[in-house]
């Protein structure tokens, strides 16, 4: 294994908050794509839970293929009704059986899909959905999604990385990251917000620019006038709580497309709060990473997160221990980034190598302490079944004291 700490070679590329300009993206738990990874990572935590409590442990499963395929509605002027379902397809390979025995995967998937579009569109009862099944149990080992007993599981009893992948973790939250999670929770507290909201903000030096798209919800509004005044209010009040918490200028701009003329199902107007209500697609791995952003600064690995099984693939495990690294530096030495690298087959403690960039010094040695102890854990199954990376939105109070923190 080898350990780079990039400044000693000159190679060190500054992290995200020491760039001039810094970029990052937010999209919202109602957005397409952020419904297809909800439903995969909730869908695999149930499957998972089940597979402990019949069989003692994970069986094998990779549900991080599914598609959320856009409904439509036909609109009036200020209502709605869906005329074409919105679908949910699973994809991947799952294992169905266990020791002869079947299991109830089509009543756990669909159930996390119910549950969790329930959990994320306000209008979810005005929605038609249907659910498709497009799983598969092919493998060239018979029983790697059959196992006839825990002895098909060769993760156990312990896991090893099954792909060659980069992972990259990083901590804290830079003062751009926050302000677009901020930015989300800020509107969807709104009774008249939807869910699909995206937010985007660019810092240039000292100088925050936020935009914000946010859907009107059927039956709280009544005309493109009234949801232009609603925007323009939260827009210029979430601009001032901005101002008094960050160290320069910031600007909120919101629905850049939107006008003030006819009916308001004319503008970004939706029944379940969504895009879907308008056919748009979404697929895992297509929108935020593990971190709940988009920000190309980090460096970010190659592995999609949502749906992967937790008790071994290194794109959830790989992912968590990254994350775990992360908070360990950073907890002593400030901000960081950590990559890792594992080759397949290679058990988690020992990745092919270690790049750790700080933003302040360390003493010789003693990130890479913190790092290989982080990567020694083993107890991340809880964690992960419990929701660490299950899409969500954190409380506005909570994002204002991390955003005074991250930017003091």
């Amino acid at each position: 294994m080898s350990t780079v700490t990039p400044a000693s070679y000159g190679l060190r590329t500054p992290l995200p908050h020491e760039l001039p300009v810094e970029v990052v993206e937010r999209k919202g738990i109602g957005h397409p794509d952020t419904l297809a990874d909800g439903i995969a990572e909730l869908a695999s935590i149930r499957y998972s839970r089940h597979c402990l409590d019949v069989a003692g442990a994970v069986l094998h499963h990779n549900l991080d293929k599914v598609a959320v395929l856009g409904g439509r509605a036909a609109f009036t002027d200020t209502d709605g009704v869906y005329d074409r379902p919105l679908r949910v397809v699973f994809g991947g390979r799952i294992s169905t059986t266990f020791a002869g025995h079947p299991l109830p995967v089509r009543d756990i998937l669909e159930q996390a899909a119910v549950d969790h579009l329930r959990t994320a569109l306000p209008g979810f009862d005005r929605v038609r959905l249907e659910v498709r099944h497009e799983t598969t149990d092919s493998s060239k080992f018979p029983h790697w999604f059959a196992p006839r007993s825990l002895g098909d599981l060769p993760e156990r009893p312990r896991a090893f990385s099954n792909d060659t992948a980069y992972l990259v973790g990083s901590a804290p939250r830079t003062a751009t990251e926050t302000v677009v999670l901020l930015a989300e929770a800020w509107f969807r507290r709104l009774p008249w917000a939807g869910s699909d909201i995206k937010a985007l903000a660019v810092r240039d030096g000292a100088t925050w620019t936020v935009t914000v798209c946010v859907p009107a919800l059927a039956g709280q509004l009544t005309s493109a006038a009234e949801f232009d005044d609603a925007v323009t209010a939260a827009a210029g009040e979430l601009t001032e709580l901005l101002a008094e918490r960050l160290p320069g200028r910031a600007t909120v701009v919101c629905n850049t497309r939107g006008s003030r003329i006819g009916p308001i199902s004319g503008q970004y107007f939706t029944l379940s709060g969504s895009a879907v209500d308008y056919g748009e697609d979404g697929l895992v791995g297509r929108g935020n990473a593990r971190t709940g952003v988009i920000s190309g600064a980090h460096l970010a690995g190659n592995e999609a997160t949502f749906g992967k099984n937790p008790a071994y693939h290194v794109g959830k495990v790989g992912g968590w221990l990254a994350d775990t690294a992360a908070r360990t530096v950073a907890a002593e030495f400030g901000p960081c980034r950590i990559g890792l690298l594992w080759r397949n087959g290679a058990a988690y403690h020992d990745p092919a190598s270690i790049e750790i960039t700080t933003a302040h010094p360390a003493p010789p040695g003693a990130t890479e302490e913190l790092v290989r102890a982080a990567l020694s854990q083993t107890d991340w199954m809880d964690d992960l079944l419990a929701g660490r990376y299950l899409p969500t939105i954190e409380p506005v109070e909570n994002l204002l004291v991390e955003l005074e923190r991250a930017a003091g």
